[in-house]
This record gives C-alpha cells, sequence and structure tokens, in this order.
C-alpha cells in the first residue's frame, strides 16, 4: 500500500511540474499580455492554496465560481460584442483546476504516507522489547514477563513481586542538569541497577515515551523479601553516584515502591499502580 502511494505521488509530482512547466512556456511566449498572466496565475495560486489548506472540495468549489464567471465574461465577448474568445482566455479557464486538482493530488498522497509512516513507527515502538539507550528491557517486554510471572504464580503459589524505581525530586533535579547529563544519569543508574540484581531478577525501563526515567524490577518474592532487596539496591546506586565524579554534587536519591501480586489485582497495569502507591510510603 506504501509503494503504491509512494509512486502515485511521484506521478502527481510529475504533472504538476508539466502543468506548471506549460504555464510557464505559455506567460514566456505571451509576453505582450503579461499583466492579465500574472493576475490569473494569481487566481490560480489562491484556489491551488485553498485546495492544499481546506481540501478538495472548497477547492472545486472556488474552481467552479471562477470558471463560471469566467465562463460567462466568454460568452458576453462573443455574443454581446462580437468577438472571437481569445487563446488566453481558453488556457485560463481550465488551468487552474487542472493546478488545483493535482497539487491536491499530490499533498493527499503525501499525508498517506506520512500517516502510514506514524502507523508504522507506532507498530515498531510497541514491538521493541530492549531500549536503545540503556539495552534494558521496556514497558512492553514488562508486560510480557509480568504476565508470565503472575501465571506461574497462579499455578504454583509462588509468590511475585514488582518494585517501581524513580529518581526523588526528579523535577527539580532534571531542571538542573543539561539533556545530555539526563542521558548520562538514566545510563549510569541503569549500569548500576544491573549490577546489584540478583540472579533471577529482571530490571526494565519503562519510562517509555515520558521524560522521566522510571525502572521496574520482577521478583519472585514476597513483599517483605522484595523490600529487602531493593532497599539493598536502592543504597548501593545512591552510594556509587555519591561517588560519581559528575553525579556528586546533586545528593541524587532513589525512591521504590513494592507491591506484591494478590487476587485484588487484575492487570499488569493494576500491578505497576499498586507498587507506585507504595512509593508514597518511601520517605
Amino acid at each position: 500500500m506504501k509503494k503504491n502511494n509512494t509512486l502515485i505521488a511521484d506521478v502527481y509530482f510529475l504533472l504538476m511540474l508539466a502543468a506548471f512547466s506549460i504555464v510557464a512556456i505559455y506567460m514566456g511566449t505571451a509576453h505582450h499580455f503579461l499583466m492579465i498572466n500574472v493576475f490569473y496565475l494569481g487566481i490560480s495560486l489562491l484556489l491551488l492554496i485553498i485546495s492544499y489548506f481546506m481540501g478538495l472540495l472548497p477547492g472545486l468549489l472556488g474552481n467552479l465560481i471562477f470558471i463560471f464567471i469566467q465562463g460567462s465574461y466568454m460568452l458576453y465577448v462573443n455574443l454581446v460584442k462580437g468577438q472571437e474568445v481569445s487563446f488566453l482566455m481558453m488556457f485560463w479557464l481550465f488551468m487552474p483546476l487542472l493546478l488545483s486538482l493535482v497539487t491536491y493530488g499530490m499533498t493527499d498522497r503525501q499525508r498517506k504516507i506520512q500517516a502510514e509512516n506514524q502507523h508504522m513507527q507506532l507498530q515498531l515502538s510497541e514491538d521493541i522489547v530492549f531500549d536503545e539507550l540503556t539495552n534494558l528491557r521496556t514497558m512492553n517486554a514488562y508486560q510480557q514477563d509480568a504476565e508470565i510471572f503472575i501465571g506461574t504464580h497462579k499455578r504454583f503459589s509462588i509468590p511475585v513481586s514488582t518494585g517501581i524505581i524513580t529518581v526523588r525530586y526528579d523535577d527539580q533535579l532534571l531542571n538542573m542538569i543539561s539533556a545530555e547529563k539526563k542521558v548520562k544519569l538514566i545510563k549510569e543508574v541503569s549500569k548500576i541497577l544491573v549490577a546489584s540484581l540478583r540472579e533471577n531478577d529482571i530490571i526494565y525501563n519503562i519510562s517509555g515515551q515520558a521524560n522521566k526515567p522510571r525502572w521496574a524490577i520482577l521478583l519472585f518474592s514476597e513483599k517483605d523479601g522484595a523490600n529487602i532487596a531493593t532497599e539493598r539496591i536502592k543504597k548501593n546506586v545512591e552510594e556509587q553516584l555519591a561517588k560519581h565524579p559528575q553525579f556528586n554534587k546533586y545528593d541524587i536519591q532513589l525512591k521504590i515502591g513494592v507491591a506484591e501480586y494478590d487476587d485484588s489485582i487484575t492487570s499488569v497495569k493494576g500491578f505497576i499502580a499498586a507498587a507506585v502507591q507504595e512509593q508514597a510510603y518511601d520517605v
């Protein structure tokens, strides 16, 4: 479908070039009527702009009004004055309509191509399971893995917990540092988090399209055990950042919330929301 739209857009583009070339050649040969040609060209551009910004129907309506006025004047010249209709009038009778149709066709196809590209990018972002910045698994991967963890819990009664990790006072901190340093901070925290995990635990970067960094952990553990594990991780990250030459002056602290899965949680989003709610108690 995208290939067809691209081909049709190219055809419309060539037709538009041909139409404007015809106009340029005609205006060059009919230089004795320069002011009249400039007047008609201005009307053509106005109708073209209407078609581009307002759509095909308003553009056609504008062209029909122009054709009606131009045609009425041509009939007046021919029937009342008894003069022959000049080629100039015949040329500008339909050229604005041709330019409007060709331009609208090209822009309409370009919009469809852009819409398809945006749709493909959205699908691609939803399918990505590894974040390019941190090499951590993404929100999409978290949702898939959480369903597996929850399924294992239901089948074998193994406790499952999740932890949500954010930077405390992130609004103030992110306003204090540059965009480049923010990227370095996310990378550094992610690296320390991975190094602090136990073998069977998994860390995710679930920031998504948001500007604020946020991580999540899935653990086969009850809430008390998960709290101990996340507190150990939190302490390790804060100690490492306190020693880091680029971040030690900011007193960066983490905020953690842990929730254990139970029957009151009906979805993966609810699982995350429960952990986020627990962050309120991390003071």
